[in-house]
């Protein structure tokens, strides 16, 4: 034979499709000739289901369809064989040219049949194989996919238009979130092309940020391509996935998109909700490295340049519901839209902000979260602490920024304050170990400053006040006496009943160093009225 054709029944198309072509010509318009059930001697042996053998002058045959791309004037003889399913159902016709005549003998064809058949066999089993893989595929989907997907929404989108491009062949695969209550989508579209993509198509793919420049993407792809649509969500729809090919989509491949869609929901959903979602720095920490993480940050938005670092948190005793979290990244987030390049991450119940450092936008910045912490706790009751952390260029940096961040907004929890920077708490960072190591001798002199606390509840006067002094200007007799405005005789008189009642003399200052921590914590407890009350000469539990 001079050449051989394997034209393939395509269900969605209701046509015969050339699928396979031996010689170049013909090879060159492989999947673009396509013929209806009875048309040409090739439709006709797929309709009837009978092999057909032309010996000499083919073109003069009636049922003959002339495709001049095709060069087949040259041919003269031909042979076309069936390629029937076991339940009777045609799959395809396989058939041979010869530029010869009278070339296919009955031995010829009866091969040919058997060719025909094997072809038959071969295609069913290859198609259930198909089936099973994206079956497998598909219920595997979520286990497959990357754990860098799940480190920003953005992210997910991408990976998961990509997966599912990959599955159905797809020129083109667009993931879109749905806009809720006319605000902004959470993320621009997810978009994955085919790899053969030409370059124009591919910048106009990295640069799409909203609907109109998706719009715009399709357009580019040609007139002929089929689309397939299908939401996501199960309560209500999270968003859309588009998938565009020069090919009708077939069942398979819409049962498989919708099966993804499904899992698409589930993971879509889990990064949507700042309950589930893991706080900006935890993302970072788990980022395998700095690429990683530097591509975390920009599918948040931010862009690399001199940045504060910001973490809020809502007091825990405040946050009784969703709605709450919801309130408060409301008033930040509305806070924050006046502000240039600002990156907003909600993990309940913290938010971490990202925002450029400019030194006039960076006051007023200041100055509005220090508003919205207030106004939170004055409209809404919601007590929300904010720490403010050192400034950060590069994506290792902002991870040691925001740490640094949560570290200050403890510190503004525990204080009651609304803002901390960090640089303000760092020097006291070792504070909680200090206080440890030094607890048993600060508890004995906590237990011997009562005696002062004492003293000065039963006669009025102010010893507990005077060691502090004392103690704060260097135990020096002129700088105290100056600071109490007393002479210092007085204060030699003072000092003097103080070594009385705690059986330590002042000049040892190894032992006051603790003692003048006693001495500042029972004075901030607001001393005298926090003196436990004496009861028959000794304090009672």
């Amino acid at each position: 034979a001079a050449g051989s054709f394997v034209y393939l029944w395509d269900a969605q198309l209701e046509r015969l499709v050339l699928r396979v072509a031996t010689t170049g010509s013909q090879a060159a318009h492989v999947d673009e000739i396509t013929l209806r059930l009875g048309e040409g001697i090739t439709g006709w042996s797929a309709l009837m289901r009978q092999t057909v053998v032309i010996h000499d002058n083919l073109h003069d045959d009636p049922r003959f369809a002339s495709f001049a791309m095709l060069d087949e004037e040259r041919f003269r003889s031909m042979a076309a064989v069936p390629i029937v399913a076991p339940g009777g159902d045609v799959l395809g016709v396989f058939s041979l040219w010869s530029t010869e005549p009278s070339v296919f003998q009955p031995h010829d064809v009866d091969l040919a049949t058997e060719v025909g058949g094997l072809l038959a066999s071969g295609l069913l089993q290859a198609r259930t194989v198909e089936d099973l893989r994206r079956q497998s595929a598909a219920a595997r989907f979520l286990l497959t996919v990357p754990p860098d997907a799940t480190t920003s929404l953005q992210r997910c989108l991408d990976v998961l238009a990509g997966a599912i491009r990959e599955q159905v062949d797809a020129a083109l695969c667009t993931i879109e979130l749905a806009d809720r209550a006319g605000t902004e989508a959470p993320a621009r579209p997810g978009v994955a092309l085919h790899s053969g993509a030409d370059a124009g198509l591919r910048v106009a793919a990295r640069s799409v940020r909203t609907r109109a420049d998706l719009t715009d993407l399709t357009q580019r792809l040609g007139p002929r391509q089929d689309k397939f649509t299908t939401t996501f969500g199960q309560l209500f729809p999270l968003g859309a996935i588009n998938c565009y090919r020069d090919r009708p989509f077939s069942d398979s491949d819409v049962s498989i998109i919708e099966a993804l869609a499904a899992q698409t929901a589930a993971l879509v959903a889990s990064l949507s909700n700042p309950s589930l979602t893991t706080p900006l720095a935890g993302r970072l920490a788990n980022a395998a490295n700095r690429r990683d993480a530097e591509r975390l940050l920009h599918d948040l938005g931010w862009r690399r340049g001199l940045t504060h670092a910001v973490f809020v948190r809502i007091r825990s005793a405040h946050y009784g519901s969703p709605g709450t979290f919801d309130r408060a990244v409301g008033a930040l987030e509305e806070a924050c839209r006046s502000f240039d390049d600002v990156v907003v991450v909600p993990s309940a119940p913290t938010v971490s902000i990202l925002i450029r450092h400019q030194p006039d936008q960076w006051k007023k910045f200041e100055h509005a979260l220090r508003t919205v912490c207030r106004s939170l706790r004055t409209d809404a009751g919601i007590v929300v602490a904010a720490g403010i952390g050192t400034p950060a260029t590069e994506a290792p940096q902002l991870l040691t920024a925001l740490e640094d961040a949560e570290t200050a907004a403890q510190w503004a929890d525990l204080l009651d304050e609304p803002v901390v920077h960090h640089q303000d708490i760092a020097h006291l960072r070792m504070l909680p170990k200090v206080a440890v190591d030094a607890g048993n001798g600060l508890r004995e002199a906590l237990n011997r400053f009562t005696e002062l606390v004492r003293y000065d509840v039963r006669h009025g006067t102010a010893l507990s006040q005077t060691l502090d002094a004392y103690l704060a200007n260097g135990c020096s007799i002129t700088d105290t006496a100056a600071a109490l405005y007393i002479h210092r005789n007085t204060l030699r008189q003072r000092l003097g009943r103080i070594e009385e009642l705690t059986g330590r003399a002042t000049e040892d200052a190894d032992d006051w160093t603790v003692v003048a921590l006693a001495a500042r914590l029972s004075l901030a407890d607001g001393v005298p009225a926090a003196v436990p009350p004496y009861v028959d000469g000794d304090l009672t539990d």
